[in-house]
């Protein structure tokens, strides 16, 4: 459990001592372990990786599960996600409305399934990488809650445009090179960023990233498009560009922000090189899945 996750950590606790009694009343064995820092969070996640347990159950937000994911992905355990960040895009992306109580039911399941997850320049990610006007937007919105309506996201975006400088970007998706100067460069394996489905075609397990891209940097454009997601209107055009592949290259890397997962990354070298690690990471599911 990671204190420092989004949510009232008390709560988190308490939704951790639930899941440990229904866990005992089935005759399974758990251990919660609880980190107040970041760096005691890895040395868990480390020391449990080591253990090699049946399954790893993270109650935190989206960079809690990315480096509990990283881990339980090299011994092939199951990891478990008890949404307790400020966006839960992972959880919301895999399992819907980020409710905890559903949460506690879906890691009692029987069923898993397995996940894709990428690696950019060699560090792992479960759900995006981005860089552009959506990390402004998250400054600019600071500790408050993101807004209710549609048109107060568009003024947002707007705001946030204004402050993002765009900056002709080459990239590359497998075989396709192409230029652009974007105010919006995300690339997703899961769908949901800021509570918003961005990439709705991006699938858990298919081995494809979703490149979303806007081709001019134009502001009404941007604004109109965050506007529209907040509807649920996923119209990609005018502007707006979805792309599929199993490869993304981006130059240059330098001068940007980037958030992988929510969390800010730097990149040392002018290129970023996106792959997919097919089906790496086994988590829990209420769906039967053909696999199993």
């Amino acid at each position: 459990m990671n204190r420092l996750a989004g949510r009232d950590p008390e709560l988190a606790l308490k939704l951790a001592r639930r899941a440990e009694r229904r866990f005992r009343r089935s005759d399974a064995e758990c251990e919660i372990q609880i980190a107040d820092t970041w760096d005691k969070f890895l040395q868990i996640t480390n020391d449990v990786s080591r253990k090699r347990p049946y399954a790893v159950i993270v109650f935190g937000g989206d960079g809690s599960v990315r480096l509990a994911a990283s881990r339980v992905a090299r011994n092939k355990g199951l990891l478990g996600i008890v949404p307790c960040g400020r966006f839960n895009n992972i959880f919301r992306s895999l399992y819907g409305h980020a409710d905890p109580d559903k949460a506690l039911e879906i890691i009692r399941s029987p069923h898993q399934m397995q996940i894709d997850a990428g690696l950019a320049n060699g560090n792992f990610f479960l759900g995006s990488l981005i860089t552009g006007l959506v990390p402004i937007m998250l400054k600019n919105l600071g500790a408050d809650k993101p807004p209710r309506l549609a048109m107060t996201w568009g003024k947002m975006a707007g705001r946030a445009a204004d402050e993002t400088m765009p900056q002709t970007a080459t990239m590359k998706v497998d075989a396709y090179t192409f230029q652009a100067q974007p105010l919006i460069l995300h690339i997703h394996l899961l769908s949901d960023l800021m509570s918003l489905r961005f990439a709705p075609v991006a699938a858990p397990d298919d081995g494809h990233l979703v490149l979303v891209y806007d081709r001019d940097g134009t502001r009404d454009i941007v604004s109109h498009y965050i506007r529209d997601l907040k509807k649920q209107h996923y119209q990609y055009q005018n502007g707006i560009q979805m792309l599929r592949g199993q490869r993304v290259t981006i130059t240059p890397a330098a001068g940007r922000t980037w958030l992988m997962d929510g969390d800010k990354i730097e990149f040392a070298g002018e290129e970023i090189g996106i792959e997919i690690l097919h089906r790496i990471v086994r988590v829990f599911t209420d769906v039967p899945r053909k696999e199993e």
